[in-house]
């Protein structure tokens, strides 16, 4: 099937349009970057942005529900990039990869799985790195309880020593806690402020921390004592979860192998073996199997990553 002149002609100039389009976001993201970090108003704009996300009722509508997921999934990230500028280089992507093979092959089909292939593999890289940050800040949450514990032995109060944290800590909780110091200071109340926090870092531990803190403000209590015992019982867990991971990681990675081999013998199927694929589409018999075959693949998948998943 040979692409006409017209087909060409429309994805060159979409082609074109997104990427001029995502570029220049990208470059408008990095000179307000630019500009508001030598100011005051930097925080303000963050905390307004991240608060609509984070603080908001949840929504009971599919698409809204994904599409406040793929806001969280960015911000999370610790990205500079805003949402939409994300998912137009998404599209940008696609685009390109999808483009470029539907015109060297001249084949639709091979154009839409490349289109579809240069979307996911940002999105599984971005997921990745959320994945990262997060680990880095659960590593980093003991120094920062043992912080906060010797802060409240020496008599200083939650909020003196949540201050303390923000202005001593390194690392990404270190912008966190900048973030929930900056709300207190704007007259929020401490209870909304830790949930605001525990909202945006989504760790059990966090969470644990949290309501620790808005518990021992309501009813009193021997706040360092608990929190040195917090702060071992997470180094405990994180060594506990770094032996499972370390079990576990031949069986992961065997599932890595396998769940790649379908998707590139079909990959290669579609590229050089053309044939063998129009069969199994044309065949009814070919179609059957190939349903099957993926909804297998699939209840495959999901039960191997059932078994290997970890508790975060």
């Amino acid at each position: 099937m040979a692409v006409g002149l017209s087909e060409t002609t429309l994805l060159v100039f979409a082609a074109l349009s997104l990427c001029t389009l995502a570029a220049g976001l990208v470059i408008r993201d990095l000179l307000v970057t630019s500009r508001a970090a030598a100011g005051p108003a930097r925080p303000a704009l963050q905390l307004r942005r991240k608060s609509e996300l984070h603080d908001g009722a949840p929504s009971r509508e599919l698409f809204e529900q994904i599409d406040r997921g793929f806001d969280r999934l960015v911000l999370e990230s610790g990205m500079e990039w805003t949402p939409p500028t994300v998912f137009l280089g998404l599209v940008a992507c696609g685009l390109l990869l999808g483009g470029s093979l539907w015109l060297y092959s001249d084949e639709p089909l091979q154009g839409i799985a490349g289109g579809m292939i240069g979307m996911a593999l940002p999105l599984i890289g971005l997921i990745i790195y959320r994945g990262r940050r997060l680990r880095a800040c659960r590593d980093q949450l003991p120094h920062v309880i043992e912080m906060l514990a010797r802060a409240t032995r020496a008599g200083q109060s939650s909020e003196q020593a949540l201050a303390l944290v923000a202005h001593e800590a390194n690392g990404q909780l270190a912008d966190e806690f900048q973030r929930c110091v900056k709300q207190l200071d704007m007259g929020r109340s401490f209870d909304k402020a830790l949930r605001s926090l525990a909202s945006r870092v989504r760790l059990l531990e966090m969470r644990i921390l949290v309501t620790t803190l808005i518990v021992q403000r309501q009813a009193g209590g021997p706040l360092s004592e608990t929190l040195e015992r917090m702060s071992s019982v997470i180094r405990e867990r994180i060594a506990a979860q770094r032996q499972v991971l370390a079990t576990t990681a031949a069986g992961r990675m065997s599932t890595i192998v396998i769940a790649s081999i379908a998707p590139l013998a079909a990959l290669f199927l579609v590229s050089f073996q053309r044939e063998h694929v129009d069969l199994l589409f044309e065949d009814a018999l070919g179609r059957t199997l190939l349903l099957i075959g993926l909804v297998l693949e699939i209840v495959g998948l999901l039960w191997v990553f059932l078994l290997l998943k970890t508790e975060r």
